[in-house]
């Protein structure tokens, strides 16, 4: 649901992710989800299966 990233931090405990919100603290969602797994890695989000989660909803 789009609508989920206006709440990124709701969005990210959605997903059981909630530990990275801080990587994503001042970032809009606009950005977050043109960030490729090698970005989302070096924003912190360091568990391969992590950032696979994310970059599938971001496909979306």
């Amino acid at each position: 649901d789009p609508r989920m990233l206006t709440d990124i931090p709701g969005w990210l405990k959605s997903l059981r992710l909630h530990k990275y919100t801080a990587c994503f603290a001042h970032m809009p969602w606009q950005e977050m989800v043109m960030l490729t797994e090698e970005q989302l890695e070096a924003k912190g989000v360091t568990a391969l299966g992590a950032r696979r989660r994310m970059m599938k909803m971001f496909e979306v």
